[in-house]
């Protein structure tokens, strides 16, 4: 199979399942004196960074977007606060890393690719370092 082709199968396997059920999740209540549970919101931290999705016991947890002041977002799932499932990742400089993330890092098939689009790097990551082109066949 070329590397193409896996890496079209794997990015579709992490297609968002549960993307429209958090849609139908009602709005954040208006003041963050309450815990913010059950609902989609904005949130913007000290450092001026936003987080627009989903919370649960106030923290960031299913889809949602983090963008950051120096120009880096994060687009994807979360889990308690941490990126977290599909999503992708843009640096300041325009470079894209497309794939599962897990522990906040990348964690499974995924690229990498700079800000044309040329891609760099395609396979699989364990623990956001990049280990292999593509993964071994099943034993």
């Amino acid at each position: 199979m070329s590397k193409t082709k896996w890496l079209s199968i794997a990015l579709f396997a992490l297609a968002p399942q549960a993307a429209g059920a958090q849609a139908d999740l009602p709005p954040c209540p208006t003041s963050r004196k309450v815990v913010w549970t059950d609902c989609r919101g904005a949130y913007t931290y000290d450092d001026w960074s936003k987080y627009v999705g989903a919370f649960k016991d106030d923290k960031r947890h299913g889809e949602g977007t983090m963008t950051y002041p120096d120009g880096q977002t994060y687009r994807g799932g979360f889990k308690y606060d941490r990126r977290d499932g599909p999503g992708v990742y843009t640096s300041p400089n325009g470079s894209k890393w497309t794939g599962a993330f897990k522990n906040d890092r990348p964690n499974g098939p995924g690229v990498l690719t700079d800000k044309s689009g040329k891609v760099l790097k395609a396979g699989l990551w364990v623990d956001g370092k990049y280990v292999e082109e593509k993964p071994s066949p099943a034993r």
